[in-house]
């Protein structure tokens, strides 16, 4: 192969590379543990970050729900994702039930109780992040899903 030829094979796979690493967008990480199930409820171990306390605690509560509806919490009952797995399309699918779940905060009817187990963590660039307890009702919120069509009832 000529000594062009190789340079324009790299700049062209070079582009192609670049071009289809555009197009992927980064999907928020979220750490969220398992602790405990009982009675239809499952408790929780994440971290929320925001601006002050009371943000963090939002961000933290939401990452519980952003796991179990697309990715599943391994170790618990609900270790297959609830919704889906491509978040993307299920939100834009279903976005106005997205839309009160998370802007209108109709989420916090699903929670339980929501508790700061650790000090507010100031971090670089002045982000602060927080460990929360976050315990929820999953029969209702389940309920809620088929009711909504989000997703159908198990066994039919």
């Amino acid at each position: 192969m000529k000594k062009s030829n190789k340079i324009s094979a790299l700049v062209i796979s070079t582009l192609l590379l670049f071009s289809a690493g555009c197009g992927i967008k980064a999907l928020p990480s979220a750490e969220v543990n398992y602790l405990s199930a009982e009675d239809g409820t499952l408790t929780t171990r994440a971290i929320g970050i925001g601006k002050n306390k009371e943000e963090a605690i939002i961000d933290a509560e939401k990452n519980v729900f952003n796991v179990l509806f697309f990715r599943g919490l391994p170790a618990s009952e609900q270790k297959i994702a609830l919704v889906g797995t491509n978040e993307t399309a299920e939100k834009e699918k279903n976005k106005e039930y997205f839309n009160k779940f998370y802007i209108d905060k109709r989420y916090k009817s699903f929670v339980i109780s929501s508790n700061p187990k650790s000090d507010l963590t100031v971090h670089k660039g002045g982000k602060k992040s927080i460990a929360v307890e976050v315990k929820i009702n999953l029969v209702a919120l389940r309920k809620d899903l088929e009711q909504n069509n989000i997703i159908r009832k198990f066994g039919f």
